[in-house]
């Protein structure tokens, strides 16, 4: 297996000879015995991991991103599995001890069998779980391996891979980039030890904050508050996606996560909080008692991830959503957290409070003949459908969207 992976490197058509040769594993079962063990839960099985998952997590609080955590991960499952899509976790123990976890979505596509990240649409990094260790490289070989077991998956499909991630450097040694690079912008909070330092670096930002806050104080009071887990963030969360569907809509943009109504009934259950913490997280811009913006975030690791960010229309004019990112990164730095990241792709709004930028690339990998469609409908045909709808006019636009939704 190594020398043709060795080869797909070396060759222009790499992922042809490495579909030859990804069914050389399949049939194979590990050995109990051995010191590094892979295997693989279906569907509900995956439930019984949470315990062990969660530890895990506990252990090593920096693996992986929001995106893996074990309450996401199965509250998608309960959301978003059904005939066609079904949660597989792989799992890798060294001596008997969980230190891998591996969340895929199977999913039955026109273009065959399709693994991807359990979570889309509402993940939007890509990882393992598992800890820094100089065996993390043949942990990863061997879920792989498990991967290529399944005698029924055509195509492994790895999007949103920051170059800081675990898997990072082993998907882009084994596996082919798909399209161009984004990247992620962020604010690392280490050169600010406080609100103090944060203020005396004049990001250009704060000074038109001020003029936007006197403004919309003109209208009522300025209220800002982070909401945790309860009835409240629930209803802020289906506030949230009312404001963002109206801001599509009226300019005839797609937002995937959006018009799946799934996405949102899966995090107002998680805003809700009757289950595990899963990080969730709402900031809260009310002016005069009214919702100006909300930004819906998750936190783990010691960084907070902005999700989703979205705002009123009656505010709309006087930035609200640039007040509530100032006020939810100033929390951040209270709360000690290391990293505010607004996710890609790169936009004006979101560098106006970058110091930092990561690489975050997709990565695909072949695993047999079939797979070739699928790798095509990755690399080249969804990238080509989202640049002409991109072109269309707002009209056509507005009206396919509305015949996607109905």
């Amino acid at each position: 297996m190594e020398t043709i992976l060795f080869l797909q490197e070396a060759l222009f058509l790499d992922q042809l000879i490495y579909a030859a040769g990804a069914a050389i594993p399949r049939g194979r079962r590990a050995d109990a015995a051995s010191e590094i063990v892979a295997a693989s839960l279906k569907g509900e099985a995956a439930g019984r991991l949470a315990d062990e998952w969660r530890a895990l997590e506990a252990r090593a609080p920096h693996a992986a991103t929001a995106f893996q955590s074990c309450d996401l991960v199965l509250a998608w499952a309960r959301h978003f599995t059904d005939a066609r899509t079904e949660l597989r976790v792989v799992t890798v123990r060294s001596h008997g001890e969980l230190v891998l976890v591996w969340p895929l979505a199977v999913e039955r596509t026109p273009f065959g069998r399709t693994a991807s990240w359990a979570g889309d649409p509402i993940g939007q990094y890509g990882d393992v779980v598992a800890p820094e260790s100089t065996m993390r490289e043949a942990w990863i070989d061997a879920a792989f391996a498990e991967i290529g077991r399944w005698d029924d998956v055509d195509f492994l499909c790895l999007r949103g891979v920051r170059a800081d991630g675990a898997i990072a450097a082993w998907a882009a040694r084994k596996g082919r980039e798909i399209g161009p690079a984004s990247e992620a912008p962020s604010f690392d909070a280490a050169p600010f030890g406080n609100e103090q330092a944060f203020e005396a670096a004049r990001w250009p930002e704060l000074k038109r904050n001020r003029r936007r806050a006197k403004k919309l104080g003109a209208m009522g009071d300025i209220r800002f508050e982070m909401v945790t887990p309860g009835a409240k963030a629930s209803m802020l969360v289906a506030r949230a996606f009312a404001f963002k569907r109206n801001w599509l809509a009226e300019r005839g943009f797609y937002g995937r996560a959006l018009i799946d109504r799934r996405a949102e009934a899966c995090l107002a259950a998680l805003a809700h909080g009757k289950g595990p913490d899963s990080g969730l997280v709402v900031s809260h811009l009310s002016v005069g008692g009214k919702s100006a913006a909300i930004e819906i975030g998750f936190r783990r690791g010691g960084r907070h991830y902005a999700y989703m960010g979205a705002f009123s229309p009656a505010f709309a004019k006087h930035g609200p959503g640039v007040l509530a990112t100032e006020f939810t990164i100033r929390d951040c730095l209270a709360a000690g957290l290391s990293e505010y990241d607004p996710l890609p792709p790169v936009s004006e709004y979101k560098l106006a409070w970058s110091n930092r930028r990561v690489a975050v690339r997709d990565y695909g990998v072949v695993l047999s003949w079939s797979g070739y469609a699928a790798l095509a409908s990755a690399a080249f045909i969804r990238p080509a459908a989202k640049w002409l709808y991109e072109k269309l006019p707002l009209t056509v636009r507005r009206r396919l969207r509305f015949l996607s939704i109905k």
